[in-house]
């Protein structure tokens, strides 16, 4: 929402108020100088009007009840001025109060920002965590204020992600593309939900964060900028979700290095039953991992789970079958190095994001890629385990030494 619209809006609820209580006041109350500046507002001279106007922005809210009774007036100049000025007033007042937050690093005012003490406990305090909070009151203060009260927050935050898709705000010059700050306060909101009510935001949230124009915000910013911090977190809430593959996705698009061996290893050590989401877990072990994460993929080499089914000229007519193993296979192949034209992948198609991308690691007959497997195991058994044994210690040789 256009923040002068807001406190358009604002302004009126607010003025309405105040004109009822100040109905019954009697006019010899109101400040005579000020009255007449707001008779000046229907002045048929346009110079004194504007004179008028400006010398009432400059009192500023001490005129609020000569304001307040012109709102009244059977004037229409006058009405429609005053409540100009009330919005001007409001919003300068508004912004006065943002900066004097921002500039408050240490902590030593009362802020009554809504959303802020959820904020400051999750994101922190330093400068830039102020000045990235105040864009988002900014933004989506009525986002803000039902995160404080948490009074129907679920179905808002629902409301808000859909309000924010892109493809449903064209323009005529095209989509509306929305700011990380009102992305970054329903990923805050999301925060206050139980896990039930916030699967219903992993969806929509990924497709705003996988935006092309909404990742170039984020993406090449460094990595303690506050909208890059939040999509990480998020990112790693979503990998703990029913729709999991949406968060490693995430993870993998965005390069979250730290993030993508952490949940790689949380998934898939000591797992029993495996699904399509592990094979995007593997590549996040192989991207962003080393050969610690090698003995981590060779247990899933045994899960002949189908993720992909593909076709492709090259393929004659036969389609292109990608079982769990095979991407394990392919990643355990990058890790250590190896060619994987040299274990029979004729379609592998090379990735900067997914290693080799996710469809092309498979073969249009089982018994190649059984051929792929047995020469893996081959390797294995015969040079791998020494293999690992050597890149573990040029690894342990390559770590700085311990401060004494």
């Amino acid at each position: 929402m256009n923040l002068r619209i807001g406190f358009l809006t604002m302004a009126v609820a607010i003025t309405m108020l105040v004109t009822v209580s100040t109905h019954a006041q009697d006019n010899s109350a109101l400040n005579p100088e000020y009255q007449a500046l707001i008779n000046q507002l229907g002045n048929p001279s346009y110079q004194v009007r504007e004179r008028a106007h400006a010398k009432l922005v400059k009192v500023g809210m001490s005129a609020r009840s000569e304001l307040a009774a012109a709102l009244r007036s059977p004037d229409l100049e006058i009405r429609s001025r005053a409540r100009r000025i009330f919005v001007d007033l409001m919003y300068e007042d508004f912004e006065q109060k943002l900066q004097r937050f921002i500039d408050d690093v240490e902590g030593k005012q009362e802020h009554d920002l809504p959303g802020w003490n959820l904020y400051q406990k999750r994101i922190g305090t330093t400068s830039e965590d102020r000045k990235f909070f105040a864009s988002m009151v900014r933004a989506e203060s009525k986002v803000l204020r039902a995160i404080e009260t948490k009074k129907n927050l679920a179905e808002l935050l629902q409301e808000r992600v859909k309000q924010l898709q892109p493809y449903g705000n064209y323009t005529p010059s095209g989509p509306r593309i929305p700011q990380i700050q009102s992305i970054a306060t329903v990923m805050l909101g999301a925060s206050e939900l139980t896990p039930a009510e916030r699967e219903t935001l992993v969806s929509p949230v990924y497709n705003l964060l996988n935006y092309s124009q909404i990742k170039s915000q984020i993406i090449d910013k460094p990595d303690n900028d506050v909208g890059k911090r939040m999509t990480r977190e998020w990112a790693e809430i979503a990998c703990q979700s029913r729709s999991k593959t949406l968060g490693l996705m995430l993870i993998l698009n965005y390069g979250f290095e730290e993030s993508g061996i952490k949940v790689a290893r949380e998934m898939l050590s000591n797992k029993e039953s495996f699904s399509t989401s592990e094979q995007y877990a593997a590549i996040c072990a192989a991207r962003f991992g080393g050969v610690d994460e090698v003995e981590l993929l060779i247990p899933l080499l045994n899960q002949q789970t189908l993720v992909h089914s593909w076709s492709t000229p090259q393929a004659g007519g036969k389609l292109i079958k990608t079982q769990l193993r095979d991407t394990v296979l392919i990643m355990l192949l990058h890790l250590t190095k190896q060619s994987p034209e040299d274990y029979g992948f004729k379609f592998s198609r090379p990735s900067p994001i997914y290693v080799y991308e996710v469809y092309s690691c498979g073969f249009t007959e089982d018994k190649n890629r059984e051929k792929a497997h047995a020469k893996w195991k081959t390797w294995w058994d015969e040079s791998g385990k020494q293999w690992l044994e050597k890149a573990k210690a040029a690894k342990a040789a390559e770590k700085p030494a311990e401060p004494k």
